[in-house]
């Protein structure tokens, strides 16, 4: 063998190395987490790998036309070793033995340890990779400028920013990953969810409002809001259905003492103000605190009181539960013992699945977001009662407690894998 013969074996063998490196360090900065190198600036490889990131359209531009190069390069060489020493038709068979070795070597196989070793690959190849880049700028360069010239040439879709959807898998990624916390990440995922509340979801239904009867003498109604831990309450006429007022606690207790047990309610009161039932959470905050609101009353369709919002219930949406020295504090998922677990029927499908351990992807999308005193009454054909029962796949669902014809707890208890072909779905005991 001579040596041309030899140069461009070592000439093919470099070619599908370097093939094997651009997809090796593609995938590897593809996958990597952003989060955890920039956890790691103090490394100067990091600091490489986060100025190849930064400049990722360079670098996906220079690893396109490193490996076409390198393709082109091992295809043609491999065909001239072989037409050198072989008939023209062992050039084609070593055409597809060429095509063959660079899908396995040049891209199956990096592409494959790249996923795996993300974050290791990345910062090893962090310093060729800005070497490339500068290298093949000006054809990168050329490159980006022919595209750009021929996308002129026709009239695309309008471009779109990132979904609602994207951003909870970011959200969820960075938190799995470390780079941001936990609760920062329920956060951020509760204001982006603020927007698509309505009143009805968030409010205080009129069956668990504690309100005053505006014909209850003096004396009652200070037994009454001494029993009571809000600092305001509604006021009603006849009925809940007929809310005239908001009485604040503080200003009746200063009123009953000053006057010796005599106190003109009515006067007392401060206009209640009246909401739609569909009145987005976000807007209803803004009018509210323009307002210097504390409570807001629900309407149903027919004028009557489906509930009450406060500013507090707002609040919580974003932040979660915020107590104070007088509230209960009420667990929503408590274990009983032997797989059992009691459930706030006021707790979400979705999050007690998941606190369950059982797989969100068997949930419906519908379902997810649904409380579970709602979804469990949607089991039943009438009201059920305590003790009764449905299942729905793997769970078995029990109602715990009634309050006035409304499901308050459940327990629930996860069942072991069904026999093969067996129905699943929820039906009611």
């Amino acid at each position: 063998m001579d040596t041309g013969s030899i140069l461009c074996i070592a000439a093919a063998a470099v070619s599908l190395l370097l093939a094997a490196f651009f997809s090796l360090a593609e995938t590897a900065f593809e996958t990597v987490s952003r989060g955890r190198i920039k956890g790691r600036e103090d490394d100067r490889r990091a600091r490489r790998a986060l100025k190849v990131l930064d400049g990722w359209e360079e670098s996906r531009s220079a690893i396109l036309i490193g490996t076409n190069l390198m393709h082109v390069a091992f295809a043609a060489l491999v065909a001239y070793l072989v037409s050198e020493t072989w008939p023209l038709w062992a050039a084609a068979v070593a055409a597809v033995c060429a095509a063959f070795a660079v899908f396995f070597f040049a891209e199956a196989l990096p592409k494959g340890v790249a996923r795996k070793y993300a974050e290791g690959v990345s910062l090893a190849s962090a310093g060729a990779m800005r070497f490339f880049t500068l290298l093949f700028k000006p054809l990168g360069a050329a490159y980006y400028a022919l595209g750009r010239a021929a996308a002129g040439l026709t009239r695309g879709d309008a471009e779109v920013s990132v979904t609602e959807d994207e951003l909870y898998d970011i959200i969820e990624d960075m938190t799995d990953a470390g780079s941001l916390d936990t609760e920062r990440g329920e956060l951020v995922s509760s204001a982006l969810q603020f927007a698509d509340l309505t009143a009805e979801n968030i409010l205080t239904a009129r069956v668990d409002v504690a309100a005053i009867d505006v014909a209850w003498d003096a004396q009652r109604v200070l037994e009454f809001v001494k029993g009571e831990r809000h600092s305001r309450l509604p006021v009603y006429e006849d009925s809940i259905d007929n809310i005239i007022g908001v009485l604040q606690i503080r200003r009746y207790i200063r009123e009953y003492l000053a006057g010796g047990g005599r106190v003109d309610l009515r006067a007392l009161l401060d206009k209640a103000y009246f909401v739609e039932r569909d009145m987005k959470i976000d807007r209803l905050l803004n009018l509210m605190s323009a307002k210097k609101l504390n409570m807001a009353v629900v309407t149903d369709g027919y004028g009557g009181t489906l509930g009450i919002v406060t500013v507090e219930d707002i609040l919580e949406e974003l932040v979660g539960e915020i107590w104070d020295e007088d509230d209960v504090v009420e667990e929503s998922f408590v274990p009983l013992g032997g797989g059992r677990y009691e459930v706030d029927a006021e707790e979400s499908v979705g999050e007690t699945w998941e606190k369950l351990g059982l797989e969100l992807k068997d949930l419906p999308d519908e379902l997810e977001y649904k409380l579970m005193g709602e979804w469990a009454y949607e089991q039943f054909d009438r009201i059920p009662s305590t003790r009764e029962s449905f299942t729905y796949g793997r769970l078995l669902v029990t109602v715990s407690e009634m309050r006035q014809n409304r499901i308050v707890k459940l327990v629930c208890r996860v069942l072991p894998e069904p026999e093969a072909g067996k129905a699943e779905g929820g039906e009611g005991k």
